[in-house]
């Protein structure tokens, strides 16, 4: 125990926790602490907004007896959130970071490598967990006059409730990098590894939700909802199985049952704990060892590379493709930036694949789009998601701090800078516009939307995604994070990413806002966002060519 305590806070320093005890008087420490209390700050819009529909569906499901359907839902989500977040954070924590080569000849167990690295992810999820799970839980204490045990019990919850999916993640990498640590271009099959086990995790939900959903009949799901007694929270839980427990202990209140339904939770996830630990003891080992060697291809004629080489081709166009060859062949890099893009179709689809009967509830939208108000929310809509989907992959706004120690090569191309930036920016441009077809791909094949409002869409979308992708370069040229060990912390670990989150989010609520509050129509809507946009695109253009271009020519790797 006293090994895995020490460990534990020795990752934390390695990672700039802020856990000196002079905090106070130390300011780069207290940056750091104050920071996590900014972007919640920062994020508060958001959580009023998720506490705002708490409220509304609570007065809805109240009179039927049915409210337990907003804690068991608004579990699922967040437990499926953190799990796949998990399979990024632990490639990263538990195999990517430079720490693995000084641990492995200490004498340490495998599990108490694993608790340290494994308690540090943690933290990462309650993060993620903060902003989507608090306002969840206050609101619904709020709209049910709960008293003190329910906000004790909720604070319970909060501890417990991203454990399971995180040892689901931690399980399924254990598992790909243990059978992928074999033969030669490792870190192909891990990339490969690691997607199939993102699909097979999907796959198993979708299995699970299908399965129960295709047991119960339309006369019997009717009969569980008027029968009150919130007897729907039992469909909510898919493979997180125990989360039904975490609802009920927080429905039963301050009575004993409420006690008993808590500590079955707490001992299941105890008991998953245990499990994990024994796995990784067998598993974490043998997939770690070797980890950071490199595995040498098969080599090429000498004249096939000269020939290669010879090869002339338009410098921009070379240096896009260096940068996506770059992302796409580093494991980390590629996880975190260009897999992001295909997520969240597959969050779209798997709900309404498992349950087909929800696509009935979309045919109304297309028919709601062929009226020019309703095509104006839906442009709004798809707009903002697009720019949200074009910031998180975080490929821009980390640009500058993957370059690290070599920076300096940038120095002595033979490329100025400004196209040296360019090249850079119309990376992150490409990926999320494949994010962006995929998700229109994905709309299409579900509802029926007008071929003309698709065009709008895409149009629109491609002036939110040039946007986005500039906010995040020039960032990442301000403040960029050129120190760093392992690519994790490159992107990962990154304030950039964040920061241009939050600009994207604040883009698009104010551009979702002001069409709703002047109730645009929809041709009215496309040109007012499109135009203004695309102004803005060309002045954070002109400052990326002057002042970004001055930037760069200060930063030293």
């Amino acid at each position: 125990m006293r090994n895995y305590w020490v460990l534990t806070k020795v990752l934390l320093k390695n990672l700039n926790f802020p856990l000196s005890k002079d905090i106070l008087k130390d300011k780069k420490q207290l940056r750091k602490a104050i920071l996590p209390l900014v972007l919640i700050l920062a994020f508060m819009p958001m959580m009023f907004g998720i506490g705002a529909i708490v409220r509304i569906a609570y007065q809805g499901l109240h009179p039927i007896g049915q409210e337990g359907l907003i804690l068991g839902s608004g579990f699922s989500v967040v437990s499926t959130a953190v799990f796949f977040f998990s399979i990024f954070y632990v490639m990263g924590v538990f195999y990517y970071s430079k720490d693995i080569e000084n641990l492995l000849p200490l004498p340490l167990k495998p599990s108490e490598i694993l608790a340290a690295k494994f308690t540090v992810t943690l933290l990462y999820e309650y993060a993620t967990e903060a902003v989507f799970l608090l306002p969840i839980l206050i609101s619904f204490g709020i709209s049910s006059s709960a008293g003190m045990l329910y906000y004790l019990a909720g604070g319970a919850v909060f501890l417990l409730l991203p454990v399971t999916p995180l040892i689901y993640g931690s399980i399924l990498n254990m598992i790909v990098m243990r059978f992928t640590n074999i033969g030669r271009n490792r870190d192909r099959f891990r990339i490969v590894g690691g997607i199939g086990a993102m699909f097979l995790a999907l796959g198993t939900n979708f299995y699970i939700q299908r399965f129960s959903n295709a047991a119960m009949t339309p006369d019997k799901l009717q009969a569980m909802l008027l029968s009150g007694d919130n007897s729907m929270v039992s469909l909510m839980s898919g493979i997180f199985f125990s989360n039904r427990f975490a609802v009920q202990a927080l429905l039963a209140g301050s009575t004993a049952s409420g006690l008993v339904y808590l500590l079955i939770y707490a001992v299941i996830t105890v008991l998953l704990v245990l499990l994990f630990m024994l796995m990784g003891e067998a598993l974490y080992f043998k997939g770690v060892i070797g980890i950071s060697q490199a595995s040498s291809g098969k080599k090429k004629p000498v004249q096939r590379l000269y020939e290669a080489a010879a090869v002339r081709k338009p410098a921009l166009f070379s240096y896009v493709l260096k940068e996506l060859r770059l992302l796409f062949r580093t494991p980390v890099y590629f996880l975190n930036c260009i897999v992001m893009n295909f997520l969240w179709p597959a969050f779209l689809l798997v709900p309404f694949l498992a349950q087909p009967e929800l696509q009935d509830t979309l045919t109304g939208l297309g028919k709601m789009a062929q009226s020019e108000s309703g095509g104006a929310l839906v442009l709004a809509v798809a707009f903002a998601v697009s720019l949200f989907v074009s910031s998180t992959n975080g490929i821009t706004a980390s640009a500058i701090s993957r370059e690290g120690s070599n920076l300096y090569v940038c120095k002595y191309l033979p490329m100025s800078y400004g196209r040296q930036l360019m090249a850079k920016t119309i990376s992150g441009i490409l990926m999320s516009l494949v994010g962006t077809l995929m998700l229109l791909i994905s709309a299409v094949w579900i509802t029926d939307l007008p071929p003309a409002l698709l065009v709008m869409i895409l149009l629109a979308s491609l002036t939110g995604i040039i946007f986005s992708s500039l906010t995040g370069i020039l960032l990442d040229l301000r403040f960029p994070k050129l120190i760093w060990d392992s690519e994790q912390k490159a992107v990962k670990q990154n304030l950039n990413v964040v920061l241009n989150m939050l600009v994207s989010i604040g883009s698009a609520a104010a551009s979702v806002s002001g069409i709703l509050y002047f109730r645009l129509p929809l041709s009215a809507a496309f040109a007012v966002v499109t135009g203004a946009y695309l102004l803005m695109d060309l002045f954070l253009y002109y400052l990326l060519m002057k002042k970004g271009t001055r930037l760069l020519s200060r930063l030293q790797g």
